[in-house]
């Protein structure tokens, strides 16, 4: 694919590094219209939105090099997160945990902004997954299907040369879809708190699914990756929450 957009003498603008800023931007957009319907004070949205973004890409950068110490060289590598490199569930913890902190400093309601942020993630991470096929970063396992993808380019994270499963553009594709799907279960929710509950469980089945194609070391009894489990455990969180928020609490804040 084309890892690097263009050049600009000494300065390298990375493509997958364009898709991230668009898919915060377009995730922004979209947060904070949905705060706005929600009633919560678009600056409130505005604090809690750029520094979990910015924790979430810290933590994804983290993950990536320690499933992957060998491209950690040199060391400041670590801060050049354009070139390609985040591990999606690294982003969610680091993330997750500084929502959580801004949340109960402005006293936003909880389930409220768990249901609205859903959207826009899933829209940020399929300009990503568009941004990992550029880079060629999170690539599959070598095929001979009519529908491999190949990469050429010397500068990609993928094997050159050798037919790959396209799970990058199918990434993106299914997390534009799930947006949309999440979108209209929102018009229609029964109860605060449930859209992120299928979030979980959506993503969570996709995940454990595409798994299985990408090249991901299957470390679990040989059989599954280590991003298998956290799926599965994603998806038994996503079903606890809808049930939860739905018969129990009864959606009540």
């Amino acid at each position: 694919m084309h890892p690097i957009l263009f050049k600009i003498g000494p300065i390298t603008i990375y493509t997958y590094g364009v898709m991230v800023a668009l898919g915060i931007f377009f995730g922004s957009l979209i947060l904070m219209k949905l705060a706005e319907k929600e009633g919560i004070p678009s600056k409130d949205i505005a604090d809690t939105a750029f520094w979990t973004v910015i924790a979430g890409i810290i933590g994804a950068r983290v993950f990536f090099f320690l499933y992957n110490p060998q491209y950690l060289d040199p060391w400041y590598r670590l801060f050049f997160f354009w070139e390609g490199g985040l591990v999606w569930y690294g982003g969610v913890i680091f993330g997750a945990l500084t929502a959580v902190f801004f949340i109960k400093k402005r006293k936003i309601p909880f389930w409220k902004f768990a249901d609205i942020v859903a959207i826009p993630l899933s829209v940020g991470l399929g300009f990503g997954r568009i941004g990992c096929t550029m880079a060629g970063c999170c690539y599959g396992k070598e095929c001979d299907a009519p529908f491999a993808i190949i990469f050429h380019d010397p500068h990609s994270a993928a094997p050159i040369g050798i037919p790959l499963y396209p799970t990058q553009p199918i990434s993106s594709a299914a997390n534009f879809l799930i947006a949309g799907i999440l979108y209209l279960l929102y018009r229609r929710k029964k109860a605060t708190g449930e859209i992120f509950g299928f979030y979980l469980i959506l993503y969570g089945i996709f995940r454990f699914l595409i798994e299985f194609w990408r090249a991901t070391p299957k470390e679990i009894l040989g059989m599954m990756s280590n991003n298998q489990v956290i799926s599965i455990i994603m998806v038994a969180t996503g079903l606890a929450i809808v049930y939860y928020r739905r018969k129990v609490a009864g959606g009540v804040e």
